[in-house]
């Protein structure tokens, strides 16, 4: 069995990744706790919901991250590959610089809509999209090459250093902005990696020669699949926090927002197998192969968010105790259900993989029936935080079955 696992390159690669991952996790999660017994439940509602809106507004860059992966796997030309990313780069920072600035507009409308204490943390957003682009096409390029060593670095640099800067931040007294800022400066660390990990075997370059334009036309469709799926896995896992600052009272928020950030350890936890899917699976490969790498996946899925939903059923209070401290057990049986919640999710993730691996269609459908289903529903049954929980579990559901569908019909 060992044998047989050390001459399986996805199985390997995920073993490295999941490694890799599990550090950067540890990493993640302290930050949470840690701000969690530092700030007061209102701040850390703030710091959560300003992470949630982080992940709903870099949407486009994780559209980006997956063609960079794709192409990188699968194009021969090392020229064209770069010309490729280089356009899609320019593309990217176009799109952010609009954002960058409509953020900084908007930034006192958004901390009244979200009920915030002040505007600053939405600048510090701001600009933490917008150096987020070149970390994004690098590292994915590393992912691309199945270098999951330099990518699993990548992650530790990055999540280490937000631990380290934002808790500093916030105790010289910078509240949520502290904590933010410190993400700001640990991915400007974490870009100095990875350029100096690709500045040899990736040639970036703003000014792209019009023989490419025609190239990248033809990624303009698959980009939309990216950022369908994108889109709504994001929207799975993230906006309930927004809903729920939105609609429920800063405290309400702020105990919810600690609830949620534990049982999203289940989807971060299983991150690593979407990641080493992505590149393992080409549209070169015979069909049963491709079924046999997806096999696996679900296999590793399973084990590792069944494994987690168990202990966070069955162990609530003494976890939530443990991560972020007594004041948020008061929720604690809200923690099982968000657990079922990410298991699904993290299924829906891996299987999003598969079919963008594939450039198939199906996504399209998945991706706008599940948030929808949600949308509706939670905007008539938002009175209690189970109900929003509740909302999710249904559309996620769906997406499911959509999926599924997808599989079975194909063979």
């Amino acid at each position: 069995m060992l044998k047989k696992i050390i001459n399986d390159d996805f199985l390997k690669n995920n073993i490295i990744f999941f490694i890799g991952s599990m550090a950067v996790a540890v990493l993640n999660y302290l930050y949470h706790p840690i701000l969690g017994r530092m700030m007061s439940v209102e701040d850390f509602g703030e710091v959560q919901s300003l992470i949630s809106l982080f992940m709903q507004l870099g949407v486009f860059i994780g559209v980006f991250n997956v063609i960079t992966v794709n192409i990188t796997a699968n194009y021969e030309d090392n020229e064209e590959r770069d010309a490729v990313i280089s356009a899609l780069r320019k593309i990217s920072l176009y799109i952010t610089g609009a954002l960058f600035l409509a953020i900084v507009a908007m930034s006192a409308a958004l901390r009244d809509f979200f009920q915030f204490s002040s505007f600053y943390p939405f600048v510090s957003l701001a600009f933490l999209l917008l150096t987020g682009v070149s970390f994004t096409f690098r590292k994915a390029f590393l992912q691309g090459i199945s270098d999951f060593k330099a990518v699993s670095w990548a992650g530790i640099i990055f999540a280490g250093g937000k631990l380290v800067f934002a808790v500093a931040l916030v105790y010289l007294g910078w509240r949520s902005l502290g904590a933010i800022s410190g993400l700001l400066i640990a991915q400007l660390l974490a870009l100095l990696y990875v350029y100096i990990k690709t500045k040899k075997n990736l040639d970036l370059d703003f000014f792209i020669k019009n023989k490419i334009a025609a190239v990248v036309k033809a990624e303009y469709k698959y980009a939309l699949l990216i950022f369908l799926s994108t889109a709504a896995i994001t929207f799975l896992y993230t906006a309930d926090v927004l809903m729920v600052k939105h609609w429920f009272s800063p405290e309400e928020a702020g105990l919810y927002s600690g609830i949620a950030t534990i049982a999203r350890i289940i989807f971060f936890a299983t991150g690593s197998v979407s990641g080493v899917l992505l590149s393992a699976v080409k549209s070169k490969n015979a069909p049963g192969e491709n079924r046999k790498i997806l096999k696996k996946g679900l296999i590793l899925i399973s084990l590792i968010a069944g494994g987690g939903l168990l202990l966070f059923v069955l162990f609530s209070n003494f976890i939530i105790n443990i991560l972020i401290g007594s004041r948020y057990a008061v929720l604690a049986p809200l923690l099982g259900e968000l657990s079922l919640l990410l298991t699904l999710v993290s299924l829906i993730n891996l299987l999003f993989y598969y079919f963008l691996a594939l450039r198939r269609t199906i996504i399209i459908t998945a991706s706008l029936a599940g948030p929808s289903i949600i949308f509706l529903l939670s905007f008539f049954r938002h009175e209690s935080l189970i109900q929003i929980i509740h909302n999710y579990l249904i559309g996620s559901a769906v997406v499911l079955v959509v999926l599924f569908y997808g599989i079975f019909r194909k063979r």
